[in-house]
C-alpha cells in the first residue's frame, strides 16, 4: 500500500486491488482553493496510477458547495481516466452525500462514461461492491 497525506487529503493505494482511497479533512471547505487543489491532486494520482476503483470518504464537510471550477475540472478530467468504479462512503451528511452522489451520476451520464458509482455504508461494503461489479462485467 503506497499513501500520501497532507493536512487537507489523505490518500492510499493499494495496486492489488487498484484501488485508490482519498480522504478529506473535516475542517476543508468545498469552496476553498486547498479543496479545489487537492481535486487537481487526486486526478493527476488516478491518471498516474491508472486506478479503476476509486473510494471516496469525504467525512463531515465544513460546508459549501461544489463550485464550478471544480465541476468544470471534473468534467474536463474524469473522461481521460480509467476509472470504472467510483464508492461514495457514507458520511454523517445525508443531504451532502445524496448531492455528491447526484452530481458525480450526471456527469457520468452525461458524458456517457463507463463509470459506475454507488454509496456505500463503509469500505468494506464498497470493496465488496467492487468485487461484485468487477464480476458481472466479465
Amino acid at each position: 500500500m503506497a499513501g500520501s497525506e497532507n493536512r487537507m487529503m489523505e490518500l492510499v493505494y493499494e495496486a492489488a486491488s487498484n484501488t485508490l482511497s482519498v480522504k478529506w479533512s473535516d475542517d476543508l471547505s468545498v469552496e476553498s482553493e486547498q479543496f479545489y487543489e487537492s481535486i487537481v491532486a487526486l486526478f493527476a494520482t488516478i491518471r498516474e496510477k491508472q486506478v479503476a476503483n476509486l473510494i471516496v470518504a469525504s467525512g463531515s464537510p465544513s460546508g459549501g458547495v461544489l463550485t464550478e471550477d471544480i465541476i468544470t475540472h471534473f468534467i474536463h478530467n474524469i473522461p481521460d481516466t480509467p476509472l470504472q468504479r467510483i464508492a461514495l462512503l457514507e458520511s454523517p451528511d445525508y443531504l451532502w452525500d445524496s448531492n455528491l452522489y447526484q452530481v458525480i451520476k450526471l456527469l457520468i451520464v452525461s458524458h456517457h462514461l463507463p463509470i459506475a458509482v454507488e454509496v456505500a455504508e463503509d469500505e468494506t461494503a464498497a470493496r465488496k461492491w467492487f468485487i461484485q461489479t468487477a464480476e458481472a462485467a466479465e
